[in-house]
């Protein structure tokens, strides 16, 4: 299978294991579009497919990381986040569900988002690209209240059109 069309199923898993979390390994192939014995074939149970997830929303961390560490404007880094963001919003979902989950991973990943966000924000603020009444640490609160927990809604619409 090419890779796209393997991405695109693990987005399809990853938004399945969000919306129906107790869902079964029949339930989460319909969603995918594949077959249950495609299913248990390349991910073998859920747990290992949860593996794979994580793996795969760390590294759209790190993409994210990344981005705020480009020498572009803080304005156009932004901006690329945003899309970042929208384009992996499924990943990102299946984080959020596992930091509520209480996974240990995702704390230690949650650390280091905190921080380098702020340091991302605060370099703006340095830079004259953004306001420097709101705290850097407000601001990343914002960004992720916005674009990662509201990421499923807003990014959904644009891709539809």
């Amino acid at each position: 299978m090419e890779t796209g069309t393997r991405e695109n199923e693990l987005k399809k898993l990853a938004s399945a294991l969000c919306t129906k979390p107790g869902g079964s390994a029949r339930d989460l192939a319909a969603a995918a579009g594949i077959s249950k014995a495609t299913f248990y074939r390349v991910y073998s149970s859920k747990d290992h497919l949860e593996e794979i997830l994580t793996e795969r929303a760390e590294e759209v961390v790190e993409g994210l990381f990344a981005i705020t560490e480009k020498d572009i404007t803080s304005r156009n880094a932004l901006s690329e986040m945003m899309r970042w963001c929208c384009d992996n919003r499924e990943y990102l979902m299946f984080l959020c569900r596992s930091a509520l989950l209480g996974d240990s991973c995702v704390d230690t990943c949650r650390c280091s988002y905190d921080d380098r966000m702020r340091a991302f924000f605060l370099k703006g603020q340095q830079r004259g690209e953004f306001r420097v009444d709101v705290p850097a640490a407000v601001m990343a609160d914002y960004w992720e209240t916005i674009f990662l927990f509201g990421v499923e809604g807003k990014g959904k619409k644009e891709s539809h059109e």
